[in-house]
């Protein structure tokens, strides 16, 4: 299905680990970190929490030059310590790391690009051995997926063009990215995860376990490419 493909990024936690990360806490509590530095953000109160976290910086500053990378760093210190408890369990999903073998083996380029923080990423990965290229943090990046820049960075890197690249994650907004990358999309439905996860979102594929990409993939990347 995707024989033009050179690389394939993915998405970390729900795609390549397991690990529980309560995010409904880590609103609560940023909020309440908001509520401390005098702002009630109900207007952004059910975005994403690192959209959240961006709007009311934006909103501090806005009113007071300066008090907002002072919530932020207050909020995001909540949200990496979140992190880093879910990644003292995290595991690989089985046959993960030896399907990232195989791909770079094959020759295909492999990032993965996470919305988490690199020193939770870096202990969850020290737990699971996964062979990539390209690892690419919320910290390593100015905008973090669903904006595509998030992707284009991890795939300029690899030096591989969105229409040679395919990207997997098991969130909507991971085929958001993809999409408006210019990769192709692939949505992980792991878990528990409700069956029209991807119903508005439209990816090009489908699959229950990231390893069955396998299956939709050449056996060897086209000519030109390599692990390097």
């Amino acid at each position: 299905m995707f024989d033009a493909a050179r690389a394939v990024l993915f998405d970390l936690d729900g795609t390549l680990i397991q690990q529980t990360i309560d995010f409904e806490q880590m609103r609560l509590e940023v909020l309440q970190v908001a509520e401390q530095f005098g702002r009630v953000p109900a207007p952004f109160a059910s975005l994403p929490v690192l959209e959240l976290i961006d709007r009311v910086v934006a909103d501090h500053d806005a009113r007071e030059e300066g008090t907002g990378s002072r919530f932020a760093r207050a909020a995001q210190e909540v949200v990496a310590a979140i992190e880093l408890a879910a990644a003292a369990s995290a595991a690989a999903y089985p046959g993960v790391p030896e399907f990232l073998v195989w791909l770079r083996r094959a020759g295909f380029r492999v990032g993965i690009v996470t919305r988490n923080c690199r020193e939770a990423v870096e202990q969850a990965l020290a737990r699971s051995s996964l062979a990539c290229d390209v690892l690419l943090t919320r910290e390593d990046v100015t905008r973090v997926k669903p904006d595509p820049e998030h992707l284009l960075v991890a795939l300029g890197r690899m030096g591989v063009p969105a229409v040679d690249a395919v990207m997997c994650g098991d969130h909507p907004m991971d085929v958001i990215a993809g999409r408006s990358a210019g990769t192709a999309t692939v949505g992980i439905q792991s878990g528990d995860l409700p069956a029209d996860r991807f119903v508005q979102v439209h990816p090009d594929l489908v699959l229950s376990s990231v390893t069955e990409l396998r299956r939709h993939l050449p056996r060897q990347a086209p000519a030109g490419t390599g692990a390097g």
